[in-house]
């Protein structure tokens, strides 16, 4: 299967929740790529650098790739593979899309992520990507309930799925991200059990959706 994450913008836990997509469906035992297309800044590379010098389990493998076209390739190797792509994805974001089962669009609270969320999401659904194929996942998140509640009103007058699991926007899940750890491996268990309820949540939708095409 094939998961994208797409954005428009930096900023907004694109590469964390692959990270931590990752992590989770290998520990469940499936064979996990994520394609790293940031070709400039290789976050979800560099982490994995410092994984495996930590020598962490469970192992998953990270390449870098210049082209969306490459990295689709690769992925028959794999039971899973992440496309983790470049922000202000354009053209790479429908190729992205079209091969995938699931698209996750990554926003945080504020109206400059969700915004230009909505508007790909839009773009992607002209393109012929079905609307059930797109979810937003919250991300790097702090606020109030009421302001989590009107994030989701807007979401769904957007006409757009949320996850219902979040991930805050925690200095312990940047500690874990420089030792190579994700978002549910860090040293506080309560944030541990938050990040592997999105990655529960995110692999529900995925089985489905694959299910249905």
């Amino acid at each position: 299967m094939i998961l994208s994450l797409i954005s428009q913008k930096g900023g907004v836990g694109k590469s964390t929740i692959a990270r931590l997509l990752g992590v989770e469906m290998a520990r469940a035992g499936w064979r996990v790529l994520i394609a790293d297309l940031d070709a400039n800044q290789g976050t979800v590379t560099q982490w994995k650098i410092a994984r495996d010098r930590e020598a962490l389990d469970p192992d998953l493998d990270v390449i870098k790739y210049r082209s969306v076209e490459r990295a689709l390739k690769d992925a028959g190797r794999y039971d899973l593979t992440i496309l983790d792509g470049p922000a202000h994805a354009e053209r790479g974001g429908l190729t992205m899309a079209r091969a995938s089962s699931l698209v996750i669009l990554p926003s945080g609270y504020s109206l400059d992520d969700l915004h230009p969320q909505a508007a790909v999401a839009g773009e992607l659904e002209r393109a012929g990507t079905p609307p059930v194929r797109i979810r937003v996942a919250l991300g790097r998140v702090k606020g109030s309930e009421t302001e989590r509640r009107d994030v989701r009103d807007y979401l769904r007058r957007a006409g757009l799925e949320v996850f219902d699991a979040e991930l805050r926007e925690m200095p312990t899940i940047r500690q874990a991200h420089m030792a190579g750890r994700a978002a549910s491996e860090t040293t506080h268990q309560s944030i541990n059990q938050e990040a592997a309820a999105l990655a529960a949540e995110i692999a529900a939708a995925l089985t489905a959706s694959a299910e249905v095409a």
